[in-house]
């Protein structure tokens, strides 16, 4: 059978008093790791499984399998009863309406030549990615890493109130760190590209602007401390959207671990500043029809000129506050249940291409790698104090190379003080699926000399 055939069987097994859920999902997964011109690893998997949510009343029980076999169809429902049956009460809790209207395909999300891409030819090109990055500048004597890594999946839902749905996607990555040397100091350059499939992605562009990234940072030197404008590579910037992206969701803020608890209709940003999570987004790997409860997506504005109007919510976090879902459940794969999360997160442009914003900074810190992100951002306190590493610049051009700075403000200021975003989005393809442009604050503590 199809997995739409298994999730339809499974949705037949409800004993009538109760509401069930079957989501499964067949993913394959490739990763390649190549490490002084040999292959350092290689792994590949292809998991194939289906998790069962019943709710039954106000209670909600969960069990997932990888025996896709009649008994064990039958096992997991029976768990999952079981589970309900012994689950605290929830009033909250639930599963999506029926569609009013199947929800519109995302074009783009599987790319048909994914499927002719053989295990040679992903190796090959992580052998070709760092080759490229090594022999871009003889100043390159090292790559840490070089990484190509994709994936294929299927997605299936089917639920007692009658939703029925599959698609499949594909993404493909890869990235270099390369190490550039002149003397006694050591530069690190880093690049990444992400599409649907091997075949959008170009081994020798990625490696030469690795390369380049890590020479550009040769001859670094610490600035003097104070306060002046920051600029955020799209990378960087993406980084920063990662941290707050968790702290902007529904139950994030239900249970008081949001530094936007109790701002909704507040200004938290600047007037500038539109903030927007896309499920549909073009090109971007969290995109999808619908999200890990059936819900369709969309686009949901954040925040909109600088207001806080909206927060992320799945089924249950939305229930608890008398609201919608916004389509944003998900999950990491058939083994777990829902949870809010952004889609695709991204600040809107303010219209300016990259060398306007640049050459507007006037003398600025451009910042093209954090040290110590995770541990030196605080999305529950607002705290932002991290190591950075980049360019002193000055209307645009570059002045010198900059590392082992630290610069730092309280989260709200920074989004306060945001006075541009460019035109220049990138959506990186770790950790969450978070569009990066090139971004100008206006002003933060840098802690140098």
């Amino acid at each position: 059978m199809s997995l739409l055939d298994v999730a339809r069987t499974l949705v037949e097994r409800t004993d009538g008093s109760e509401e069930l859920e079957a989501f499964l999902t067949h993913s394959k997964t490739f990763e390649v790791r190549v490490f002084a011109g040999q292959v350092d690893s290689l792994s590949s998997a292809e998991p194939r499984g289906a998790g069962v949510r019943i709710v039954d009343g106000d209670r909600v029980g969960y069990s997932f399998t990888t025996d896709l076999t009649e008994p064990g169809l039958d096992a997991v429902v029976e768990r999952a009863r079981t589970n309900a049956r012994f689950a605290s009460p929830d009033e909250a809790v639930g599963l999506a309406s029926a569609w009013k209207t199947p929800p519109r395909d995302v074009p783009g999300l599987f790319d048909p030549s994914f499927a002719s891409v053989t295990s040679d030819e992903r190796v090959a090109f992580a052998l070709e990615l760092d080759s490229a990055t090594r022999g871009a500048d003889p100043r390159v004597t090292n790559v840490e890493d070089s990484v190509y890594s994709d994936s294929f999946s299927e997605i299936v839902i089917a639920t007692t109130a009658g939703i029925q749905g599959a698609y499949t996607s594909s993404n493909a990555w890869c990235y270099s760190l390369a190490i550039a040397t002149s003397g006694d100091d050591t530069e690190v350059g880093f690049e990444f590209g992400l599409g649907r499939s091997l075949r959008e992605l170009d081994a020798v562009e990625i490696g030469e602007r690795s390369a380049t990234r890590a020479v550009s940072l040769l001859g670094a030197t610490k600035i003097a401390s104070g306060r002046m404008p920051v600029i955020l590579e799209p990378y960087t910037a993406g980084q920063f959207l990662g941290v707050i992206a968790g702290v902007l969701t529904g139950e994030a803020v239900q249970k008081g671990r949001s530094l936007f608890a109790g701002r909704l209709g507040e200004a938290v940003a600047s007037n500038k500043l539109t903030l927007i999570d896309d499920g549909r987004a073009s090109g971007a790997s969290g995109s999808a029809p619908w999200d890990a409860e059936g819900v369709p997506t969309g686009l949901t504005e954040v925040i909109r000129d600088g207001v806080l109007v909206s927060y992320l919510y799945d089924l249950t976090s939305a229930r608890r506050e008398g609201r919608d879902s916004t389509g944003n459940a998900a999950r990491s794969g058939f083994k777990s249940g829902p949870h809010p999360a952004p889609t695709n997160l991204a600040f809107q442009t303010t219209g300016e291409n990259r060398d306007q914003l640049l050459r507007n900074g006037g003398r600025a810190f451009l910042v093209t790698d954090f040290h110590g992100v995770h541990s030196g951002a605080n999305p529950i306190s607002g705290d932002f104090s991290v190591g950075a590493t980049g360019m002193l610049i000055e209307n645009g051009d570059v002045v010198h190379p900059v590392k082992e700075v630290t610069i730092a403000a309280p989260m709200l200021e920074i989004l306060a003080d945001i006075a541009a975003v460019a035109d220049d989005r990138r959506w990186l393809p770790f950790e969450g699926s978070f569009g990066g442009a090139t971004t100008l604050i206006s002003e933060m503590t840098i802690a140098g000399t």
